[in-house]
């Protein structure tokens, strides 16, 4: 994904879901928004692409902010292309980034960013880290993804084509408490934060207007607490809402199945 000029409300809001683009077709998209910000999201099998599109949007912004799961984990790789990266949870954080950006103050006060000071303020040097930013503890208070901006039209057609029905995700907690050596889970890290029911559920009801079939539930352990699931499962009747669902778990918070 590429989300440009990422500010808040009265300010212009562009997003580029590269999943069903090629890089020049993407990249035209972005030159035709003369975003003055952009944010680039990674993962460790985007590093080259979002590298390519750093480099060829360098010239046509302003500011150049790189975050996900690869720049929280390895952020000085990226700090030769971005002018800023973002570790971990990203709402808050942006905020203030851009806050600090429109102001043209220090960055040093924003939790939870990297960035080179010769790049921002030319007359200091170095790489700066700041303070780490705290987890956001009430879950429910952060606004639903903007859906509107992705091409739903295009995954639904995609979904039924090759599954037979459409499908989209929604993260109903985050983080997870255990230490599996083959998860790296730096953006949650080991916390573990719930949605309330009602919240979940109100964002089920908001994609499956869109179109979707089905629903995927994202959480690292979405079975970690049999009651929450419960609580969900409850609201969903009580809505009369229709529809299948998949979820991760890990065995050990799974109960043996019974007939019906």
């Amino acid at each position: 994904y590429i989300a440009a000029s990422l500010q808040e409300a009265g300010h212009d809001v562009h997003l580029i879901d590269c999943t069903f683009l090629d890089r020049k077709e993407a990249l035209k998209k972005a030159l035709a928004i003369k975003a003055e910000v952009v944010g680039v999201y990674c993962m460790v099998t985007m590093l080259e692409d979002s590298i390519w599109f750093a480099k060829n949007l360098r010239n046509h912004c302003q500011f150049l902010i790189a975050g996900g799961p690869l720049p929280t984990c390895d952020p000085e790789l990226f700090l030769d292309y971005f002018d800023a990266v973002v570790r971990g949870e990203g709402e808050q954080t942006m905020l203030e980034l851009l806050h600090a950006y429109e102001e043209g103050s220090e960055l040093s006060h924003v939790a939870g960013i990297v960035y080179q000071r010769a790049a921002y303020l030319p007359a200091k040097g170095g790489t700066y880290f700041t303070a780490e930013r705290t987890f956001v503890k009430e879950l429910d208070r952060i606004p639903f993804p903007a859906r509107e901006l992705l091409p739903n039209e295009s995954y639904i057609r995609y979904g039924k084509k090759k599954y037979g029905y459409s499908i989209t995700t929604v993260m109903s907690t985050r983080g997870c408490p255990f230490r599996c050596e083959f998860c790296s889970n730096v953006v949650f890290g080991g916390s573990y934060r719930e949605r309330s029911p009602q919240n979940v559920v109100d964002e089920v009801e908001a994609a499956l207007a869109l179109g979707y079939d089905r629903i995927s539930f994202t959480d690292d352990v979405f079975t970690m607490k049999k009651e929450r699931v419960v609580g969900i499962c409850q609201e969903i009747r009580q809505r009369g809402l229709h529809f299948q669902w998949e979820c991760l778990g890990r065995v050990d918070a799974l109960d043996t199945p019974t007939a019906l």
